[in-house]
């Protein structure tokens, strides 16, 4: 379960403050598929820049499951490379040699502390793919 509670990221630059999330909540449950939608610049890279640990909020509390892995209030900030999530940018940040499987499958593999087998890994790729009606492209070369 991923939990987000007024999460903040505001972003100040030669004493103007703008872009940035404010009092960002909810709560999502294994196997949830959500969308964050809106107009650019509204914070939904920020948002999942945060969730992942790319971004440290400047206030708010996010969970995964029972841990906490930010809480402004308890100075609490695990590094992004303990919180075990996996993030595709918006731009082509894919690998223009790999298959639409391979690029899917590279943040299992690449995990530190777990290691998934050859057959997990399928599994995982394969319902990833599906969910986002990718299931036919599984083998197909991205078109950079």
């Amino acid at each position: 379960m991923l939990t987000v509670e007024n999460l903040t990221k505001v972003y100040r630059r030669a004493e103007q403050t703008g872009g940035g999330i404010r009092d960002a909540s909810f709560s999502l449950q294994p196997g949830d598929f959500f969308t964050l939608l809106g107009p650019s610049g509204c914070g939904k890279t920020t948002t999942l820049r945060c969730i992942a640990g790319l971004e440290r909020p400047d206030d708010g509390v996010i969970r995964l499951g029972d841990t906490v892995v930010f809480d402004a209030r308890r100075r609490i900030h695990v590094a992004m490379n303990e919180r075990g999530i996996g993030m595709v940018f918006q731009s082509y940040a894919i690998w223009p040699h790999m298959t639409v499987f391979e690029n899917v499958a590279f943040p299992l593999k690449a995990m530190r502390g777990r290691s998934l087998g050859r057959e997990e890994i399928r599994r995982r790729v394969e319902e990833s793919l599906r969910r986002v009606n990718l299931g036919d492209y599984g083998n197909a070369m991205p078109r950079c």
